[in-house]
């Protein structure tokens, strides 16, 4: 389905209704927004695993500018407060009251920028394998995890080097630590519909600009973070930071740190990851200072 929001067409999909009956009446149930990471992926990163939150919530699932099947727009509009503000466009077209936006990777930085510019609007913020560390920092998890291979790899890829596919032959296995690897990691990367444009606009200019951290007193809504032990890009360091930043400024939020986990706690750990998604939306887990 698409929504035009501003100049562009968003396509977005549904999971479960937000309505449903209890006796003589209608019951509003919460709605989940979920937004991909990459930047430049699509919805389809979250499928099949987010879709038991159905039983709990409406999932809705967003392609973001750029991405996916929605509108490219271009460049210029790739930014972290432009998909930030189409999210909250994007629900008043909808008409989606509070939602918890679940972010992944990248999309957590564009929910994350949501809670910062629109707090007010939302019910929620669940940030799953979010914070960047420093440089240093990813490349000693990528060495430990890799060897040196890994870690010059990574280097190159993200000083811009040519290395597409040796980031992909070394470096993308180490995200997951489940035994035996992501058993769907080959056909989800299939399915996704890249534009390569947006991850290369992330990667040599865009990914230097995230920088939240003196704009985190604007987070007023409660935040839920998750964390991989293991993750080589959005180091279990970077979200401890988060989480003493948040506690500075007196936010509601709560971390949750996955030790047997890599980048993407919602495909690493999907039972605890869901059962505390769900404690979150439900009030049940209420984030604290």
């Amino acid at each position: 389905m698409f929504v035009s929001v501003g100049d562009v067409r968003l396509y977005f999909d549904v999971d479960g209704p937000a309505l449903v009956p209890d006796g003589p009446a209608m019951v509003e149930r919460p709605t989940i927004v979920a937004l991909h990471g990459g930047p430049g992926a699509d919805h389809s990163m979250f499928k099949p695993v987010l879709a038991p939150a159905a039983a709990f919530a409406q999932v809705v699932y967003l392609d973001q500018r750029g991405s996916g099947r929605s509108d490219r727009s271009g460049p210029g509009q790739w930014t972290w407060e432009r998909w930030a503000d189409d999210v909250a466009d994007f629900c008043d077209a909808l008409g989606i009251d509070r939602p918890v936006l679940l972010g992944t990777s990248s999309g957590g930085w564009v929910a994350l920028t949501a809670a910062i510019r629109h707090a007010s609007r939302l019910g929620g913020v669940v940030l799953d394998s979010v914070m960047p560390g420093p440089a240093e920092e990813r490349l000693e998890v990528f060495e430990r995890l890799g060897g040196p291979e890994a870690r010059e790899t990574a280097r190159r890829y993200w000083d811009g080097e040519d290395v597409q596919e040796d980031w992909e032959r070394i470096c993308l296995p180490l995200y997951s630590r489940r035994p035996g690897g992501d058993p769907d990691a080959a056909d989800r990367m299939r399915r996704v519909r890249f534009n390569h444009d947006v991850i290369e606009h992330f990667r040599r200019s865009l990914a230097g600009r995230f920088d939240p951290w003196e704009q985190l007193g604007q987070v007023t809504c409660k935040t839920l973070i998750l964390a991989g032990e293991h993750d080589p890009v959005a180091t279990v360091s970077a979200a401890r930071r988060l989480d003493a930043a948040l506690d500075a400024v007196g936010a509601p939020h709560s971390l949750h740190v996955f030790p047997d986990a890599g980048h993407g706690v919602f495909r690493e750990a999907p039972e605890r990851a869901l059962a505390l998604l769900r404690d979150f939306v439900e009030g049940r887990n209420p984030a604290g200072p």
